[in-house]
């Protein structure tokens, strides 16, 4: 049997993470206009995260930076876009990739679309570098804030693209990974869960969303919310831990 790679979770506090997460499982769309074919969505049956359920994110000793998930707060003296423009220049990547704000309304499952059609792909993973199976760890994070004003969740599969790959593919170590194999995956009944975490005004997050399958949600939230996101090559810990 294939081993599954669960999310690697930076956090102190298991209850801090079980506060503001909640565990549910997916659904498929077919043919739904605004949709690409086969999305992956959240199936809307949350319950909370067991108790005994942060232990199966914490980070091992083998978890590398590039692979890790990590939640913060903002500083107070980001005060507006430009002076978050300038810290993230800071946070020690000399190249940041700018990826643009999107300003989503509340009640949408998933919020992301593909540029070039317009289209929802649902759960997804980036492919802005297109890295094949065996390079895809060194692939740039993405870094996403919460500019508000209201809230919203991301959504995070418990399982890795590559799992996904070692699962749906014989000769997987030349295999580009991408959102078709994560498509695949579920159409073989094969188990996923995803993970649905509050993120604030003001809060963040990075996370290796060229591996974990992933989305946002404004799902339940009664006001619109704008985000701001990177890519980029960044150590752990260059913020305060949020959880």
């Amino acid at each position: 049997m294939t081993t599954m790679h669960p999310a690697a979770i930076a956090f102190r506090d298991p209850e801090a993470l079980r506060a503001r997460s909640e565990l549910g499982g997916f659904r498929r769309l077919h043919l739904r206009p605004g949709y690409e074919s086969c999305a992956v969505l959240p199936d809307a049956t949350w319950q909370p995260l067991p108790e005994s359920y942060p232990e199966r994110f914490a980070p091992s000793i083998f978890t590398q930076d590039s692979g890790l998930i990590e939640f913060f707060k903002l500083p107070e003296t980001v005060t507006d876009r430009h002076v978050l423009a300038a810290l993230v220049g800071e946070l020690g990547d000399p190249a940041p990739v700018f990826l643009g704000e999107t300003d989503d309304p509340p009640g949408e499952p998933v919020t992301h679309r593909t540029p070039e059609t317009g289209l929802r792909p649902g759960l997804h993973v980036d492919n802005h570098q297109n890295l094949p199976y065996a390079a895809r760890d060194t692939a740039r994070r993405r870094l996403c804030v919460n500019l508000g004003p209201g809230s919203r969740h991301v959504l995070l599969s418990d399982t890795d693209i590559k799992s996904i790959c070692r699962t749906v593919h014989d000769r997987y170590e030349t295999h580009h990974p991408s959102t078709d194999d994560l498509r695949m995956f579920v159409t073989l009944r094969r188990p996923l869960k995803l993970l649905r975490i509050r993120i604030d005004p003001g809060e963040g997050w990075l996370a290796p969303t060229a591996v974990l399958p992933y989305d946002e949600s404004t799902e339940g939230q009664e006001l619109n919310s704008v985000t701001a996101s990177w890519l980029g090559h960044w150590e752990r810990g260059l913020f305060g831990p949020l959880l």
